[in-house]
């Protein structure tokens, strides 16, 4: 019996009552409680500024801090029983959070060693004993401790689980083989478990393969990244460059041309100067000799008067000077032709920016394309060739032209009746659907004025609502042009546009990056109105018309 009672003592139960863990150095107070040194000395100094001192467990007090000194005693007990653990003579311990816990032990539990699945509970080494003392608790079966013992019981019989039914492929007890698993294919757990692990087996070698798979796509796409960023960074910096150059290029240009503009204007004032110069000398001269002449005039000696006069009087003749003029054209033909062009080119490149487009991956997936849309250049190769369906146009509006012109008229055509006639508003559709292209199209109008636009297939063509209009529903968008300026329509909403009036206007529209755009053309091209859709169906160009009014799509 001391010899049990001997081996259920551990180091594990000489702990700090502060740290809670084994006693590291330890030193005993006078009220004879036991801390690790270092436990107690933080605790006595965070307690410093209070002159007291005191024992953390039975509070005792003490008006000097203690002399701490190491218990060398309780240093060697504790050192045996870990040297006694370390041999194998302690073999258990307390139950820690992941560890079994005896079923049988009170308080605190110990360390379970074993499980029986006869008796269904586990047992530390102290209170697995008798099962190895005993001849009949000798034949009960022992593993190694499980702390889910309920799962190898029967739920419908609460006996062990001792054999494995093929037939149902689950677990089942005695009574249930000879019962429900009759006449099923049943084996023992053991066999079971050689035939399963042989597929376990398999299996880990399928997923070890499968493994190594995904862990050279992970590195075939780790690379790919590399390699993504390695691309991204070098388009950036070799755009950066190209952006230097272009910067620098710009700068040095404007640094000369305004040198040459100013060489030019300090030659001019320079030369305007020197004649201004002269006229005031002139004028200065001019003025004294008129005063001699007026002073001759007043005189009274007529011989002073005669022989005076001839050398004033040529003079004055001979200090007259010719044409004088300034050049009030600054800049030579040639110098002023290219920078023309120079300034071309400047508004070319500012009018490039970044479209999103829609890419063939689907709507989510989107790109971008660089386009320059402030140019006429930059847009004339999406044009696209235009004629209006004669089906559809309204019966005041006259074709001609090979369906290229429309002119609104009081005088009615003889078109047959047809479903897609506007019968109500002086409106006609073009033939062609627009869907997933980039279009642009210019056209002239004259007259009152006229609305150009867009529309979806489904707009109406009877009477005189809205949903028919041009600009006055969903279904479409539109600019109306007059002399007075422009009105830009959408689902019956509308913006003015204050710019001066021009008869020529462009078309663009991209499906794809769900954008149309009106522009004003003449000498320069000005953007006049940008809508942002998601055009979800073909557009059809299409016009709408007040009285004696005429549209004619351009030929590009």
């Amino acid at each position: 019996m001391a010899a049990t009672n001997k081996s259920s003592v551990s180091a594990d139960q000489y702990s700090c009552p502060v740290c809670l863990e084994v006693l590291k150095e330890p030193v005993t107070l006078v009220c004879g409680h036991s801390y690790c040194m270092d436990c107690i000395n933080d605790c006595w100094d965070k307690s410093d500024k209070e002159e007291t001192y005191s024992c953390p467990q039975c509070r005792r007090t003490f008006n000097e801090r203690p002399e701490l000194n190491k218990n060398t005693v309780l240093t060697e007990l504790i050192e045996k029983l870990k040297e006694s653990k370390d041999d194998g003579g302690d073999s258990e311990s307390y139950a820690g959070p992941k560890d079994v816990p005896c079923d049988v032990c009170t308080g605190r539990k110990l360390r379970a060693v074993k499980s029986c699945l006869t008796c269904m509970a586990s047992y530390c080494e102290t209170h697995l004993q008798p099962h190895r003392r005993s001849e009949v608790l000798n034949r009960h079966k022992l593993e190694d401790p499980s702390g889910n013992l309920e799962e190898k019981l029967c739920t419908k019989h609460q006996e062990v689980l001792k054999i494995f039914c093929r037939t149902d492929d689950t677990c089942v007890c005695l009574l249930c083989a000879v019962t429900e698993h009759k006449s099923h294919d049943t084996v023992t757990p053991e066999e079971a478990r050689a035939e399963r692990q042989c597929q376990v087996e398999e299996r880990k070698e399928e997923t070890k393969k499968k493994i190594e798979e995904k862990e050279k796509k992970l590195e075939e796409i780790k690379d790919a990244i590399e390699k993504i960023q390695s691309s991204a960074e070098r388009e950036v910096e070799e755009l950066e460059e190209a952006f230097k150059s272009l910067l620098k290029t710009i700068e040095r240009l404007r640094s000369e041309v305004t040198e040459v503009i100013r060489g030019h204007e300090r030659r001019e004032v320079t030369k305007a100067e020197e004649l201004i110069e002269q006229l005031e000398e002139d004028i200065k001269e001019l003025k004294r000799r008129n005063a001699e002449l007026a002073e001759l005039s007043q005189t009274d000696d007529h011989i002073h008067f005669l022989k005076a006069l001839p050398s004033i009087y040529f003079l004055l003749g001979d200090e007259e000077t010719g044409d004088i003029s300034v050049n009030g054209d600054l800049l030579p033909e040639t110098l002023k032709m290219s920078l023309s062009d120079l300034k071309e080119n400047l508004q070319e490149i500012n009018g490039w920016e970044f479209l999103k487009t829609s890419e063939p991956g689907g709507p989510d997936v989107s790109g971008h394309i660089l386009q320059n849309l402030q140019t006429r250049n930059g847009l004339l190769k999406y044009s696209c060739p235009l004629t209006l369906d004669p089906n559809t146009a309204h019966r005041n509006l006259h074709l001609s032209e090979e369906n290229k012109q429309v002119t609104s008229e009081e005088a009615e055509a003889s078109y047959p009746d047809h479903p897609d006639r506007f019968d109500n508003w002086l409106q006609v559709l073009c033939r062609e659907a627009l869907s997933g292209t980039r279009c642009y199209w210019e056209l002239e109008w004259s007259g009152k004025g006229a609305a150009i636009g867009v529309t979806y297939k489904g707009i109406e063509r009877k009477g005189g609502g809205d949903e028919s209009s041009l600009g006055e529903n969903d279904k479409s968008w539109s600019l109306f042009c007059s002399d007075s300026g422009y009105t830009a329509w959408h689902n019956n909403e509308t913006t003015k546009i204050s710019v001066p009036c021009s008869h020529r206007i462009g078309v663009y529209l991209d499906c794809s990056a769900g954008s149309l755009s009106f522009y004003s053309i003449s000498d320069t091209m000005t953007l006049l109105q940008r809508f942002n859709a998601s055009f979800t169906e073909p557009l059809y160009p299409g016009f709408g018309f007040e009285w004696d009014t005429s549209v004619t799509i351009c030929s590009l």
